[in-house]
């Protein structure tokens, strides 16, 4: 039986829209291929943000999700969502209404996509078993088809994208599944490889950065302030009497005593502008760019404040409060070379140390309280026989 006309046009017409549709995604990919050269592995949340978006556009889908696994939940919980509308992405953000919205390990498309860690081509949702995307009634569109694809991290799924057609669209074909698959496997190398260097710059209890990493970004510090004329101040610190803590409570108390100020120092500090970092064994040490030595005293002050606000509980039910000393060196006054800031802002905690802990010295001045009231070192009480 020989193909009719109208036949043969509807079949150049598909190739034709598989043709553009393909030349679409060699471009989006050639994009995401520039845009991870410059990629900072620090910046994973952009990374995060990113890979959703360059899906959607690849593919010129309606909607798309990344869900992130959320390992003590045990939740797939959604990071970024985002809609494409009129050949461009809506910059709206879902962020409160997601915020509860969770999906657990083989539930549904996401969830089985997984636990099963394999893609999952859905071409008409209302004749499967699937019920319809938690995504569905958020962004208030009616879903048809979909793709859930894993990425993964040494071999362990860390994430699915959730990529979605209303009914106005065409459903997704194998051909779009083969275009998310480069991109998740674009992600996952360089999610691997951000993993991998975060592990390499961070301190493994508290997750702050490790000393070889404080280093060189306090060197560039220094050497950038030099360059523009810039301050900065050098705080130095650590828990008092924290020997007292891990010999009478368990060194696992001792660590959990020094993940919570972690904690309390990521509250504190200006993220990605300060420089937070455990210098060893219970000290720990803060760059504050653009910030003279009195400034630095109100950050020292709230942090001491909201440590002693705070509490750790030892294994046997206690709850242990925590007071820092701190010391603090101000760039160019107190050094111009990081050994003479260091030398200074130490000489200035041990300051606060000999005012009786639980103080804040700023080099060359008497050490204060954190409510900026002198500190008094405690005299010891005399004993009946004395």
């Amino acid at each position: 039986m020989r193909e009719s006309n109208g036949d043969k046009d509807a079949k150049r017409m598909n190739y034709k829209r598989q043709f553009v549709k393909r030349d679409r995604a060699v471009k989006i990919l050639k994009e995401l291929s520039e845009f991870l050269k410059i990629l900072d592995m620090r910046e994973s949340n952009i990374l995060h943000t990113m890979i959703v978006r360059f899906a959607i556009e690849s593919v010129e889908a309606s909607l798309g999700s990344l869900l992130v696994y959320d390992n003590e939940r045990n939740i797939l919980r959604y990071q970024d969502t985002y809609r494409y509308e009129n050949n461009k992405i809506i910059l709206e953000n879902y962020g409160e209404l997601l915020q509860d919205i969770y999906i657990r390990p083989g539930e549904g498309i996401v969830g089985e996509s997984y636990i099963k860690a394999i893609s999952i081509l859905v071409d008409d949702i209302s004749k499967k078993e699937y019920e319809k995307p938690l995504i569905s009634d958020i962004v208030k569109v009616e879903i048809k088809s979909v793709i859930a694809m894993p990425l993964q991290v040494d071999n362990e799924v860390v994430s699915v994208l959730e990529i979605a057609n209303t009914s106005e669209k065409e459903p997704f074909t194998m051909d779009d599944v083969e275009i998310i698959t480069i991109i998740a496997n674009f992600a996952s190398t360089i999610l691997d490889n951000a993993r991998l260097f975060s592990w390499a710059i961070h301190d493994s209890l508290t997750n702050l950065y490790n000393t070889h990493y404080f280093y060189k970004e306090l060197s560039d510090e220094l050497e950038r302030s030099k360059r523009y004329g810039r301050v900065f101040s050098l705080v130095i610190f650590d828990v008092d009497d924290f020997k007292r803590i891990n010999d009478g409570y368990g060194h696992s108390t001792g660590d959990k005593a020094l993940q919570l100020l972690a904690e309390c120092i990521n509250k504190t500090v200006r993220k990605e502008v300060d420089i937070a970092a455990r210098y060893g064994g219970d000290e720990f040490v803060i760059v504050l760019p653009n910030t003279a030595a009195q400034e630095a005293f109100k950050v020292c002050a709230r942090l001491a404040t909201l440590i002693k606000n705070s509490s750790v509980v030892s294994s046997d039910g206690r709850e242990l409060k925590i007071s820092l000393s701190m010391g603090i060196a101000e760039f160019p006054k107190d050094g111009e070379e990081v050994y003479y800031l260091f030398n200074n802002a130490d000489e200035a905690l041990y300051a606060s140390k000999g005012a009786g802990k639980d103080a804040i010295a700023i080099y060359g001045d008497k050490p204060k309280k954190p409510d900026g009231s002198r500190a008094v070192p405690k005299i010891p009480a005399k004993s009946k026989e004395s």
